[in-house]
């Protein structure tokens, strides 16, 4: 059995938390006939508390935070499109179960990894384990993308499922507006490191190493990431990610065995243990995806609360020059604040 030790947060972050546990006293304080006024007003509190906590991070933060049962949320910037990162594979991820339900894929389907498959320096397992001639299925395609966001994975997926563009149509015809799925991830990758790349002119595996492998001055990979940080493409506003939760956790979007499955292979992330997971009470259930590349740290998922008091849609996105640590702590922060105000404050 492993036992998890997690530190103590460093001081700031314990000002924030007992700033929060204040706010909330003060909620619990409050005379019952207050928490019958209408859903807006409930939140205002935490409304007032996310805005806090985001205004201690330079850049910028996108947030959602929806209590999914009532309904009652709480935006930060939630219509300004952000990087997605590799919070692009829950989009990729639906589009696949949603083919799987229509019978065009299965779970079980077995994919050959052909020479052109495997990308180097690209993160995951894959680039390490498996090689031409190795099969996969897609159900471990899939746990693979998710649980230990491996890009290589992911891409092979998205050309499974018939491109980026083939996601971004099963975005617009679910109605999820505002959030974008344009690249591949060797192609989004090469973008950032200043190349032109794209699934029109694409580069080769042995390219793309050399690429990620080349010497960059840090003006230059200052310019490069600028550049990709204000590109439109695989964007997403918070809302339209939450959007997308909240409907494929209700079951609109999936048939109940394909909702379970992502939901069990979300639940099991490895990545991100101190984004929305890093100041929830020990052994609270989190069904989420995180995304990183460069200044930009994500989550995105659902927070079970304990007690059948619900379930927490959380969608975070920052664009930050800020340490990682504190961007991860906001973050946690964040998930935290809307944790404690939707299990105490009905």
């Amino acid at each position: 059995m492993t036992v998890r030790v997690r530190r103590s947060p460093h001081p700031r972050l314990q000002a924030s938390l007992l700033a929060s546990a204040l706010l909330l006293g003060s909620l619990w304080a409050t005379p019952a006939p207050v928490l019958a006024r209408p859903a807006q007003a409930q939140t205002a509190a935490l409304q007032a508390e996310a805005e806090r906590l985001a205004a201690q991070l330079p850049g910028d933060v996108g947030a959602a935070l929806v209590h999914l049962e009532s309904g009652r949320a709480v935006y930060l910037n939630a219509d300004q499109p952000l990087p997605m990162a590799s919070t692009m594979k829950v989009p990729v991820a639906v589009h696949i179960l949603k083919l799987v339900d229509e019978g065009k894929l299965d779970l079980q389907q077995q994919v050959l990894l052909g020479p052109e498959d495997i990308y180097p320096d690209m993160g995951g397992p894959m680039d390490t384990h498996l090689s031409a001639g190795s099969a996969i299925t897609i159900r471990d395609l899939l746990h693979m993308m998710i649980t230990v966001s491996d890009n290589n994975a992911t891409d092979i997926l998205v050309r499974t499922g018939g491109g980026p563009e083939a996601v971004q149509q099963r975005m617009r015809a679910l109605g999820v507006d505002g959030l974008r799925v344009d690249r591949y991830i060797w192609e989004l990758l090469a973008n950032y490191y200043g190349d032109a790349a794209s699934h029109a002119h694409p580069l080769g595996p042995a390219a793309y190493g050399e690429l990620s492998r080349s010497e960059r001055s840090q003006e230059q990979r200052r310019t490069n990431m600028d550049a990709w940080n204000a590109d439109p493409r695989d964007t997403s506003s918070a809302r339209a990610m939450a959007q997308l939760l909240q409907r494929t956790w209700k079951g609109e979007i999936l048939s109940p065995a394909s909702t379970a499955v992502l939901q069990q292979i979300m639940l099991d992330t490895r990545t991100g243990s101190a984004r929305l997971r890093g100041m929830l009470p020990s052994g609270t259930p989190v069904a989420h995806k995180t995304g990183t590349v460069g200044d930009v740290i994500n989550d995105v998922g659902v927070i079970e609360l304990p007690n059948g008091r619900g379930h927490v849609v959380a969608a975070v996105f920052i664009r930050s020059r800020a340490s990682s640590e504190a961007r991860d702590a906001a973050i946690a922060q964040l998930a935290r604040a809307a944790h404690d105000y939707y299990l105490f404050v009905p």
